[in-house]
């Protein structure tokens, strides 16, 4: 685990939670997010974001969170990094930044 900043790793996010909900599946209420924003205010995030990555795209698990971090204004984030191969590429994956990929190759 490292700590990114959370400005690099919200540009990955599939959606911002804030104002898209997920699948009926996934707890996924206002409210839920806000006990969530309580919970990481007072304890921080303890279970790392999974940003995966390859030198074309990346996904991010970890919506909820990483919409809470940035409600509470964290300037960093704690996250696992994963390589992914180039094919096949999930749908919600987002374009790696060139600046990005640099970090995150360095960090990992």
């Amino acid at each position: 685990m490292i700590e990114l900043p959370t400005a690099l790793v919200v540009r990955y996010r599939a959606v911002d939670r804030e104002f898209i909900g997920a699948p009926a599946w996934v707890v996924d209420t206002p409210r839920h997010l806000d006990e969530l924003t309580v919970d990481i205010g007072r304890n921080g995030i303890l279970t790392p974001l999974d940003l995966a990555f390859n030198e074309e795209f990346a996904t991010l698990d970890g919506n909820h969170r990483i919409a809470v971090a940035v409600r509470l204004g964290l300037e960093s984030v704690p996250v696992a990094l994963r390589r992914l191969p180039l094919a096949p590429r999930p749908a919600h994956a987002k374009d790696m930044l060139p600046a990005d990929l640099a970090v995150l190759v360095a960090a990992g």
